[in-house]
């Protein structure tokens, strides 16, 4: 899961689908606008979260995070 900060409107849930979906090794992406939340379902094998993020980055999505996981 990331948390996009600056995902603030249906033209950003667009973009962010647009954006993750093009990234090789993604299969399923699923955004939350209201909780500013995306999330991916990727090979690992293909991709990783870095990529995830640096597309984003570069497509001017700065606030862009992974939350911290409770064990």
């Amino acid at each position: 899961m990331f948390v996009i900060d600056d995902m603030i409107c249906r033209y950003c849930k667009d973009t962010v689908i647009r954006l993750i979906t093009s990234i090789n090794g993604v299969s399923r992406v699923n955004v939350n606008v209201p909780e500013k939340t995306v999330y991916v379902t990727y090979d690992s094998r293909i991709t990783d979260a870095h990529v995830i993020r640096m597309t984003l980055f570069e497509a001017g999505y700065k606030n862009v995070r992974e939350p911290m996981k409770a064990f």
